[in-house]
């Protein structure tokens, strides 16, 4: 079973990210006022939907064209890797963004994805265009969707189309950003050999864009060269950018995208939104170059700094400190707060909220609170992509923590 995590409160969790996250390449800074705390009703009768609604700061140009954001399956937590910078991007272009969490409102942790069939959020995606819709500052012809990882697994749920169904979307547009290409959708069977005939296309209405890179350890990228070649057969516009090297989630915080595919990403999938929905409503359309992103943080430089913290009501608070080595490895330190702290460090699978007994990595014993090395073996991507915390446990087999903390996703 798949341990649950920690569950945060929405305001504060938005209010962190947002005063965390510093613009990034494409986005202006002088138009990000604070995000919205949303929650809006899904189509199931009881169960309220939340999200993060960002507005251009001029009303000037209101009705805006607007389009809806679908996180990975890390949720909130993973929301400032990929969705909050792409919110940004386009709320400083002029569009109305919102970044939707499937899992809160249902009382599920992110670490709970699995319990949601993606049919549902791909209504939680059409549920948050029927939301926009009917907000005056929103452009109701004007909508767009774009998603990565799980969430682009739940856009290419919420506009395919079976054969010889029409459908009326709401969307203009679809971006699936390494979505999984695998599954089935529609008369589509999904999988990695290319299925013949017209009955088995994927179908779809609306333009849609799917970036996957060769080396995706999730997605086999032949799946989607197979998905958007049957697509095409149909004569439904599906555009495909294949992304050599590149591996999931390669255009997030963490990623393995260089900057030139950095730049492409972001430039593709602008100018996809520009096409389709609407021209950027300032006039000023959203173009980043690779120098933009040449010290963006990667998976072969990237440093994670997570805070430790007491568990149960007592332990040591302080901090541990993860970074990428080249060509592989992570070198870790972990430093507790109170200088005399004994005990041992580890990784484990899980989360600080339900920790697995067992040791995934042994980083060694503290010595007044501090202990360092490398792990010749880990790599950061992986710890990132799985459900790994930092402990600090009183033996090497002690099944409770006295100090944790999380590792954070990049899905």
């Amino acid at each position: 079973m798949r341990p649950p995590v920690r569950r945060w409160s929405l305001a504060a969790l938005a209010l962190a990210l947002w005063a965390t996250s510093s613009p990034l390449p494409g986005t202006t800074a002088e138009l990000l006022p604070a995000a919205s705390d949303v929650a809006f009703p899904a189509s199931k009768p009881g169960v309220r939907l939340s999200g993060l609604l960002y507005r251009p700061r001029s009303n000037a140009r209101m009705p805006a064209p607007a389009i809806v954001i679908m996180s990975g399956t890390s949720g909130r937590q993973g929301f400032a890797n990929w969705e909050i910078p792409w919110a940004q991007r386009l709320q400083g272009a002029g569009y109305v963004a919102l970044i939707v969490d499937s899992y809160t409102g249902r009382g599920l942790a992110f670490s709970e994805h699995w319990r949601l069939p993606m049919s549902q959020r791909a209504q939680d995606a059409l549920d948050a265009a029927t939301y926009l819709a009917r907000r005056p500052f929103v452009r109701g012809s004007q909508i767009g969707v774009i998603g990565r990882s799980g969430g682009g697994t739940a856009v290419l749920a919420a506009v395919v189309e079976r054969r010889g169904s029409r459908r009326s979307l709401p969307f203009k547009m679809a971006v699936s950003d390494y979505g999984y290409c695998q599954d089935a959708y529609g008369d589509w069977k999904g999988g990695t050999a290319p299925s013949t005939g017209p009955a088995t296309a994927y179908r779809t209405p609306i333009p849609l864009l799917i970036a996957i890179g060769t080396k995706d350890t999730h997605v086999p990228y032949r799946s989607c060269e197979n998905l958007v070649a049957s697509a095409k057969r149909a004569g439904s516009p599906v555009k495909l950018l294949v992304f050599p090297g590149a591996d999931h989630a390669f255009d997030s915080l963490y990623g393995n995208a260089t900057p030139g595919q950095q730049a492409e990403i972001v430039n593709a999938i602008a100018d996809f939104i520009a096409a389709y929905v609407a021209p950027a409503p300032t006039g000023t359309p959203i173009r980043v170059t690779a120098s933009d992103f040449v010290s963006h943080v990667g998976k072969n430089a990237a440093s994670l700094v997570i805070p430790m913290l007491p568990q149960n009501g007592s332990g040591p608070r302080g901090k541990a400190t993860l970074t990428a080595r080249k060509p592989q490895g992570v070198i870790f330190s972990v430093n507790l707060a109170e200088g005399s702290s004994q005990g041992f460090a580890q990784l484990r699978q899980g989360t600080c909220a339900q920790i697995y007994p067992e040791t995934a990595y042994a980083l060694g014993p503290l010595v007044n609170g501090h202990v360092a090395g490398t792990l010749a073996t880990a790599q950061l991507d992986d710890l990132m992509n799985g459900h790994f915390a930092v402990v600090v446990v009183s033996s090497p087999q002690a099944p409770a923590a006295t100090s944790c903390g999380n590792i954070p996703r990049t899905e």
